[in-house]
């Protein structure tokens, strides 16, 4: 495994009690966040962070009543938000920003992005729409949107649950979905769970059980690994909700993307596809987009809806024409673009999938995939690299543990691999090579696992 800072877990509490401090002990978490509430409750080996108003009074009074820090949401002008920064240096320990905010710089504290929503599954009856899948709720795209935009910074959501959710098992997921991308959650309980516990509930101990195991389970693996290993990169030109849905639906189908602002496009290595959906990039990635596909990649584009699509590939050859896509010769690779805009963000996720997965030796198929799962339509893997010569498939269940097998697989070429999850010992996976690919047999899936692939010729 990765040896890496282990993962910060941060427990938010609606009261500062001594109950707040034990839960975050037995959580292993290193900080609760409490209400300014008094003197601050005390604890070993847990910092209690005061949730304040973003004004030097509150901060000061935080601090006078012997807490370790602050967390504040950003008041609306960030001139304001510096004058505090500076005033109290280091005790404003968080803070939380809009999805408009997020781009500004909180030094030294952290940043925490008020967006997600809490991670599982809608309810059995409920399909994600004509599709007949299941409606996963997930924050995977908010972390890659994160990663992508804001790469020297650790992601951090701050989102609420809903108030009388009884997914308890939402709480294992936010924790290994923050894992997966190296950075955090503030994490809050329903509170049916808190009450729950408080009574002793049978059905909340057995969830809080579960989630110290994938807490325990996380921090001994280390802070997660941070550079995205997959193949396909989607192109944004400003955060909306327009691209954030169409991240979204790819990440649904399990297709593991990049986010790169397209203004910064630079081809990260192993990058096969570029997407580039509803929109004209500027000139400068226009240029890197021409000499990534001439060196071999594929481009992916859909017009600006309303406008007829501006050709800035430049002179490339007659197309050719495969249902509702022009393909263009660039070099050693293609452009390729569809005729209508992705105004249906699913629709274009399966055009993704299907242009990633026909990219194979067979050239039929969905064997080009990065990552390919059966029978596990409620799982979704996160693909990354962990140092050389290793890649990590990280696999996320929304909603119950599974205890049934099922099929995986991964592109490339790799001589062992090996698996760890919660609750479970380590243990050597067998491989079985499948002409570009490998693919082996997932005993289940314990909220969380990782699944390291060392590749040939290391």
């Amino acid at each position: 495994m990765l040896l890496a800072a282990a993962m910060t877990i941060i427990l938010a509490w609606p009261e500062a009690s001594p109950e707040a401090v034990r839960r975050a002990q037995e959580l292993g978490a290193q900080t609760v966040v409490v209400p300014l509430s008094g003197k601050a409750p005390s604890g070993v080996g847990v910092e209690v962070i005061a949730a304040t108003a973003a004004s030097g009074d509150a901060i000061a009074a935080a601090r006078q009543a012997g807490y370790s820090g602050v967390m504040i949401h950003a008041p609306e002008r960030e001139a304001d938000l510096r004058l505090l920064l500076a005033s109290h240096g280091r005790f404003v320990r968080i803070v939380s920003l809009a999805p408009s905010q997020a781009h500004w710089d909180v030094s030294p504290a952290m940043a925490a992005v008020r967006a997600g929503q809490w991670p599982g599954l809608r309810r059995a009856d409920e399909a994600a729409g004509a599709t007949e899948l299941p409606w996963i709720n997930a924050n995977l795209h908010l972390y890659s949107w994160l990663e992508g935009f804001f790469p020297g910074r650790e992601p951090v959501l701050d989102y609420e649950p809903p108030a009388e959710t009884l997914q308890f098992e939402g709480a294992e997921t936010a924790l290994a979905e923050a894992w997966a991308f190296g950075g955090s959650v503030i994490l809050r309980l329903p509170s049916f769970y808190r009450e729950g516990l408080a009574r002793g509930d049978a059905r909340a101990l057995a969830a809080w059980e579960r989630l110290r195991q994938v807490a325990e389970f996380l921090r001994r693996s280390g802070g997660g690994p941070r550079e995205p290993a997959s193949t396909l990169a989607i192109l944004i030109p400003a955060w909306n909700d327009e691209f954030e849905e169409i991240l979204n639906l790819a990440w649904r189908q399990q297709l593991s993307p990049r986010a790169i602002p397209a203004e910064r496009f630079d081809a990260p290595r192993g990058l096969r596809l570029a997407a580039v959906p509803n929109h004209t990039p500027p000139p400068e990635t226009q240029r890197r987009l021409r000499a990534f596909a001439a060196a071999g990649g594929h481009v992916l584009v859909t017009p600006e809806p309303g406008r007829t699509a501006e050709r800035w590939w430049g002179e490339a050859g007659p197309p050719d024409q495969q249902d509702g896509l022009e393909m263009f010769r660039l070099g050693r690779g293609t452009i390729r673009l569809l005729e209508e805009p992705a105004l249906d963000p699913f629709v274009f996720a399966l055009d993704l999938r299907e242009q990633l997965g026909m990219d194979n030796p067979l050239g039929r198929g969905l064997h080009g995939l990065d990552v390919r799962l059966w029978n596990a339509s409620t799982v979704l893997p996160v693909l990354r690299r962990s140092g050389q010569g290793r890649v990590l498939v990280v696999l996320i269940a929304y909603g119950r543990w599974l205890d049934h097998d099922f099929l995986a697989g991964a592109r490339g070429s790799f001589r062992a691999a090996r698996m760890e999850m919660p609750a479970a010992p380590a243990a050597a996976v067998k491989l079985m090579p499948r002409g570009g690919r490998v693919e082996w047999n997932q005993p289940g899936l314990h909220r969380i696992a990782i699944v390291t692939l060392e590749e040939s010729g290391r």
